[in-house]
């Protein structure tokens, strides 16, 4: 396809498919328009599009991509103040600690002033608008050990490959669970029973979703029974009711069955599947529709809760989204768990992602809407609140304040 065809499609897409067609206008579409043209080169058109998506304040459920165009920079960052501090990075990249002044020669605030479309969020939660701007710059003017060099910006940066789950024994009570995502139903059951005895020998977990990027929210299942009492009258119960509508038309559907036939056919648990099937059969039911409201979702709680743990922390922050918010919005209801942090990316106002393929581009769009949204308990922005706030500051760079806390707090 055209750069122009795909342009006008991703208007569309957004006007009547994307399930925050009813709330966010976004930007100017025809100005959006009138600036693609067939002759633009690749950074060009990839970037009038991520500014483009990036005025509906959508944040993570809503992205567009070259196939094969890796536009990650090799680092993360945090905005405090007027600079940008690297959180965590690649080797040959930017060191952690890293402090960014200027973009192409631009104050930080001046770049935000630049480019609004990116920040509808408060600067402590703007890490992802910032990497994606950096993405297609040329060069960076960073501090590190009192003096300032020039960096220039590289793309295409491996990321360093490392287990879905790992398990850390603290102390002789506390055990570290750590879940970077909730992709694979048979890892996760795998993981849980090679670390079966000391999680249920621990008088405390900590389960750390602080960079959980998501997955499907059937994979946490596993770790309810851990969170509820013995006696717990939750026990056997709903989990949440679904409260959200799917907007249903043609194109919609056909993308969510595709998908969902995917998971159905890597999925071990029968309730899973059973969920799966009902979940392509509503999809066929309600094509071409608009928006349905869903019946609630058949997912419960554990038959039975444990004597051990006696208390359970999750640790999360804005690095956390989708199905790792689902968690912590779930598992925050109960009462072992505390939360300890800041807030979540906050994408679950819109969700179950579908994908068009343009041959060379995909974009990925939500298709559900949260019913919270027309209640005023919408979370775009703010996210899942912590139950105890840790305000994050340079010294989050040099030791883990969070778990420093938590484990003084379950002393």
């Amino acid at each position: 396809m055209k750069k122009t065809e795909i342009a006008r499609e991703i208007v569309e897409i957004c006007k009547t498919d994307a399930s925050f067609c009813r709330d966010l206008s976004g930007g100017d579409a025809e100005k959006f328009l009138r600036g693609i043209s067939g002759q633009m080169g690749e950074r060009d058109f990839l970037f009038a599009v991520e500014q483009y998506l990036a005025s509906f304040g959508v944040r993570g459920h809503l992205y567009f991509y070259r196939k094969g165009d890796d536009r990650s920079i090799g680092f993360r960052l945090r905005r405090f103040q007027d600079s940008l501090f690297v959180t965590n990075s690649e080797k040959d990249t930017l060191l952690k600690g890293d402090e960014i002044l200027k973009i192409d020669g631009a104050s930080i605030p001046e770049t935000a002033e630049k480019f609004p479309d990116f920040f509808f969020e408060a600067e402590d939660r703007q890490g992802e608008a910032w990497e994606k701007i950096i993405s297609f710059s040329k060069e960076l003017t960073v501090r590190r050990g009192g003096k300032c060099t020039s960096y220039p910006v590289k793309t295409g940066i491996e990321r360093t490959k490392r287990p879905s789950f790992e398990a850390q024994k603290i102390d002789e009570n506390t055990l570290l669970l750590r879940f970077f995502n909730f992709f694979d139903e048979m890892e996760m059951q795998s993981f849980l029973e090679r670390n079966r005895v000391e999680i249920e020998h621990s008088r405390f977990l900590i389960f750390d979703v602080r960079e959980n990027c998501g997955g499907s929210d059937t994979v946490f299942l596993p770790l309810l029974k851990y969170c509820l009492k013995e006696d717990d009258p939750l026990c056997g119960k709903p989990i949440f009711s679904s409260e959200e509508e799917i907007l249903c038309t043609e194109r919609n559907a056909q993308n969510r069955i595709k998908l969902y036939q995917s998971y159905l056919e890597s999925s071990a648990s029968e309730e899973v599947r059973r969920y799966l099937t009902e979940r392509i059969e509503e999809q066929i039911e309600n094509r071409g529709k608009g928006f349905v409201s869903m019946k609630e979702d058949n997912l419960f709680f554990a038959e039975q809760g444990t004597c051990l743990p006696e208390k359970v922390v999750v640790l999360t922050d804005d690095g956390c989204g989708s199905s790792g918010e689902s968690f912590v919005q779930i598992f925050k209801k109960l009462d072992k768990v505390t939360v300890v942090g800041r807030p979540t990316m906050g994408f679950l106002d819109y969700s179950n992602l579908a994908y068009c393929d343009f041959g060379d581009y995909v974009l990925h769009y939500p298709t559900s809407r949260s019913r919270a949204i027309d209640e005023g308990k919408g979370m775009r922005g703010r996210g899942v609140l912590p139950d105890i706030l840790i305000p994050w500051t340079p010294n989050h760079l040099f030791e883990d304040v969070d778990l420093l806390y938590t484990r003084r707090f379950l002393r």
